[in-house]
């Protein structure tokens, strides 16, 4: 009886596998909750739970330009070349503060596989919003365990500038600093000077305040808000199975 038991278990257990492992389409819905855009994104799959841009990794030119201009065409360009990654779509549009996106992506291999995201704060200097659906909850929504799960992303930054600050002893911004600089973001990106020697992705810290305060006497509060970026929970994806 033990033994038949067992058994039954196990083909049990098969069958879970088995059906995780197919292929399954899901619908993921994008929000963004920050106060500033978010560019065109890319979504991939990868063996694993961790994202192909990960924290202390070389970046790469892609991920770099996406990271920075918001064009997501390279680093669409890189997954495809990686036989470790399998693009699954990339979205072709800004979404706006408050604004969502419903994309439909089919995942090849749920058990083993993890959905990435990667995606460029609209304004920001160097950051990108990085979401990662692991492959528990990919298979949790197959075999109808929960019918939607909700994440959030997490900030990076790609190290290929230094984090911004105000040139030492200085209070606020003088006329000699952003000369030609018409807004806080062009400003920053002046003061934000590349880093010589290798690259490494990194969490994003957030501006330090004095140069916000800087940044709010020189172009006001409206234009600066636009450029704080919380650390994590900025952009949404809620998944769910597609039936």
């Amino acid at each position: 009886m033990n033994m038949k038991v067992t058994l039954a278990t196990t083909v049990s257990i098969l069958a879970l596998s088995g059906t995780a492992r197919a292929a399954a389409r899901y619908e993921l819905t994008i929000t963004n909750g920050a106060l500033m855009p978010i560019s065109p994104a890319v979504i991939y799959a990868k063996v694993g739970g961790e994202s192909a841009a990960g924290i202390g990794t070389v970046p790469t030119a892609g991920f770099i330009k996406l990271c920075q201009t918001g064009n997501n065409a390279d680093r669409a360009a890189e997954i495809k070349g990686d036989t470790t990654l399998q693009l699954l779509a990339t979205t072709t549009s800004v979404i706006l503060p408050g604004e969502s996106r419903v994309v439909s992506i089919d995942v090849p291999n749920p058990l083993e596989q993890s959905v990435e995201f990667e995606a460029m704060y609209g304004k920001s200097k160097d950051a990108c919003g990085e979401i990662s659906i692991n492959s528990h909850s990919l298979v949790a929504l197959k075999q109808h365990v929960t019918k939607e799960i909700v994440v959030k992303d997490n900030a990076v930054s790609t190290g290929a500038f230094k984090d911004s600050a105000l040139p030492a002893g200085m209070t606020y911004l003088d006329p000699s600093v952003c000369v030609s600089a018409m807004d806080a973001v062009s400003c920053l990106r002046e003061l934000a000077v590349a880093t010589p020697g290798q690259l490494s992705i990194r969490s994003f810290a957030g501006y330090f305040p004095s140069l916000i305060s800087a940044l709010e006497m020189k172009y006001g509060a409206d234009d600066t808000r636009t450029l704080l970026i919380p650390t994590s929970g900025a952009i949404q994806i809620k998944a769910k199975l597609v039936q």
